[in-house]
């Protein structure tokens, strides 16, 4: 049995056909969700894009203990244990932050890696005769982070426009999939992790995706919207910026279609266990809000369209099946799922927090949690059943205590007043992260857009949903002090 790994950045699962879209095009998503299992409620782990890697790689939830950072030395991660099993091992991927300064090693345990350029703020090309054209006056309206990707890509482009869209990002990563399996699918076991960093921001689509779901063009397209509050855009901006991300959207999908092609022609589908999902979400306007704001923007919950992820698996002994389970799932579980598949035994000097997916599609009563916990690092940590989600967070300002579990300090997403490192505990004292926000309860029945606050209608819940978190943080051994700060 062989394993291919499908990581989608910023894919909300409201946005494809098989979760109940019927205006974006996302005919290969949907082949696959027909072909296998659809998970219906599938939530991250650990916001934002890195934590939420380390919660795949390693099975363990990161936000109790730190935030965006490396793989620590200590860590047993994925790749590594399939490497010493000796499972062929790759990954392709335009995902730069796995090579960036902090956070940087996630390619270590990989027998081989490719890593196309390029895309976002990735540090390549630094070229002052280039002319950047600005799609949005920079600093108003569209990321100053703009100069950097753009010069980057104006190779295949002409002003904002691209020549072709096999230059697309999209394109190279899963065009270079296609030759790995086209070279490698003999080698049976592999694992094929595929990190697409689409279609995360800049939401740039080439043609014609970039005008398929516009009715109106502005004069100035928001490519890259400013994270934080999105009172700085019209609505006609905010329905543009939509129509950009869904775009983008098609065209991850539309290349993931030409890679799964290649492995039905190659006969994989009678071998080979595929898994598609994604990180996070992105907020595109809801409730006045653009990104995935973090404490300093504001509002900073994980709301359903960050919280919510697509989770697709396609197994050849589940095959054709329409499967739709309901339990809840997260990304911590794709290290154990993963491994029973390619009957592997977990490391047993690691105690992994989530559970495999293989019992869920086995039986429909089966479940691995009755919650699903999700936080970014030193902020509020909401939990939801599925139904009900509540939106912990610390009384009062000082958000006391709070330590940075790692011998490295933090380099992005920096917490401010760091303190000095406690060699015998492994940590830093962190000063205040967090938003202005109070705790929050949302019935996702009545309220899918979770505006109404219940709190004080149903203490009924909050109680039972504060009394399964400090269960969580119990059964994961996290450090005490979190149920300390967060008042439970």
């Amino acid at each position: 049995m062989n394993v291919i790994f499908v990581l989608c950045d910023s894919l909300r699962p409201d946005h494809l056909g098989c979760y109940g879209n019927t205006t974006v095009q996302t005919p290969n998503f949907d082949r696959l969700s027909q072909l296998g299992v659809t998970f219906e409620n599938a939530y991250l782990s650990s916001a934002p894009c890195m934590p939420a890697r380390r919660d795949i790689w390693t099975g363990r939830y990161e936000f109790p203990w730190r935030g965006w950072g490396p793989l620590e030395q200590s860590d047993v991660d994925l790749p590594g244990v399939l490497q010493n099993a000796g499972v062929k091992t790759a990954l392709i991927t335009d995902h730069y932050h796995l090579f960036e300064h902090g956070s940087g090693n996630y390619h270590y345990h990989f027998d081989t890696w490719e890593f196309i350029r390029g895309h976002e703020n990735d540090r390549w090309i630094n070229d002052p005769t280039i002319p950047i054209t600005w799609p949005a006056p920079s600093y108003e309206k569209c990321h100053i982070r703009w100069d950097q990707y753009f010069q980057n890509t104006a190779q295949w482009r002409d002003g904002l426009r691209w020549r072709s869209e096999s230059d697309a990002f999209a394109a190279q990563v899963f065009t270079s999939a296609a030759e790995w399996v086209s070279h490698h699918h003999t080698e049976d076991p592999f694992f094929l992790l595929i990190d697409c960093f689409d279609p995360h921001e800049p939401f740039d689509p080439p043609p014609p995706y970039d005008t398929m779901y516009a009715s109106e063009i502005p004069e100035a397209r928001i490519r890259w919207p400013i994270y934080g509050t999105a009172d700085r855009y019209t609505e006609a901006e905010i329905k543009d910026i939509r129509a950009l991300y869904a775009g983008k959207v098609t065209l991850t999908d539309t290349w993931f279609g030409h890679f799964l092609d290649r492995v039905e022609r190659l006969g994989l589908l009678d071998n080979t266990m595929i898994i598609l999902t994604a990180d996070h979400g992105h907020i595109l306007g809801e409730r006045g809000m653009i990104g995935k704001p973090g404490a300093h923007h504001g509002d900073s919950n994980l709301y359903e369209q960050i919280a919510r992820i697509p989770c697709i698996v396609y197994h050849p002994d589940f095959k054709n099946q329409d499967l739709r389970p309901l339990q809840l799932v997260q990304l911590v579980d794709f290290f154990p799922t993963i491994l029973e598949t390619l009957n592997i035994l977990p490391p047993e000097n690691v105690a992994l927090h989530g559970g495999s997916l293989i019992p869920l599609v086995q039986d429909s009563n089966a479940q691995i949690r009755d919650v699903a916990c999700f936080a970014k690092y030193g902020e509020g940590v909401g939990i939801s059943d599925g139904r009900w989600t509540l939106f912990q967070w610390p009384s009062g300002e000082t958000n006391q205590p709070l330590y940075w579990y790692s011998v490295l300090q933090p380099e992005f997403l920096k917490p401010k007043n760091l303190g000095p490192f406690d060699p015998t505990q492994k940590r830093y004292p962190v000063g205040t992260v967090r938003g202005p926000n109070t705790s929050s309860l949302f019935d996702l029945d009545t309220d899918p857009g979770q505006i109404q606050n219940l709190l004080d209608v149903h203490p009924e819940q909050t109680v039972r949903l504060r009394d399964h978190l400090r269960a969580f943080f119990n059964r994961i051994d996290a450090p005490p002090e979190q149920q300390e700060r967060l008042g439970l």
